[in-house]
């Protein structure tokens, strides 16, 4: 089905770089929304005592998304399973969305699946995201990102993610935030992410400057149902 792939590369401080292909598919085409898959598949870090020690994650998702009357908003519901290829983790997730030309919200509860025969904990969680444009830059959004790692032999992991994503080009996406954690003993980070979209996304870019007006007008939100949905994909252990 239609859809789009993405490639991408995440930098942090302290880390070694994570690389990912997502992709998202169309299954089923409705009369004012869909049905779709998405996956992915990535490698990233996971603190230990010698400094890191790497996974190979991959993830599967399926979900709906529907539209208003007059199409300007759009609503979603989605349900993932992360897997750890190296040490057996499973996850689910579901997952709800709603999101406009101007303002996005987004909320993923989390849940370990049959780990007890790791000597990992696969930590439960939630996350909360709210994004908007930046006025007068039609290419930009703010968002504030909060959420919670329920320890099992540890506190709770909670923080606070503040950054802003770019539209660079109508294929170049960069993402650049600050990774605050409220938890003694986990150290705050930045992080940057560059993403290559195929094909190319329609709608302003970086190219276009700073615009006359604050707000992007209200648009039709049918080019976003085969948007890629925004959650974690790393899974949280301890």
């Amino acid at each position: 089905g239609e859809g789009h792939t993405e490639v991408s590369i995440d930098l942090r401080e302290a880390h070694s770089p994570n690389y990912s292909i997502l992709g998202v598919r169309e299954i089923l085409s409705l009369d004012q929304g869909n049905i779709f898959t998405q996956f992915s598949l990535f490698n990233t870090e996971q603190p230990t005592g010698d400094g890191g020690d790497e996974r190979i994650i991959g993830n599967l998702g399926f979900g709906t998304r529907h539209l208003t009357a007059d199409n300007t908003m759009m609503i979603g519901l989605n349900n993932f399973y992360d897997y750890d290829l190296e040490n057996e983790h499973l996850r689910t997730s579901l997952g709800v969305e709603a999101r406009s030309a101007v303002l996005e919200l987004f909320y993923n509860r989390y849940l370990g699946l049959s780990d007890e025969y790791n000597e990992e904990h696969v930590l439960d969680g939630h996350d909360f995201k709210i994004a908007s444009q930046i006025p007068y830059l039609h290419w930009a959004k703010a968002f504030y990102n909060l959420y919670q790692w329920e320890g099992v032999l540890r506190e709770d992991v909670n923080g606070i993610k503040l950054g802003s994503e770019m539209q660079l080009t109508p294929n170049l996406n960069f993402e650049l935030a600050y990774d605050d954690k409220d938890t003694a003993g986990v150290s705050d980070e930045w992080y940057s992410k560059i993403s290559f979209v195929h094909p190319g996304k329609e709608g302003p870019t970086a190219l276009d400057g700073v615009s006359d007006t604050a707000w992007k007008e209200s648009k039709d939100m049918s080019g976003e149902l085969l948007s890629k949905v925004h959650r974690q994909n790393k899974i949280m252990v301890e």
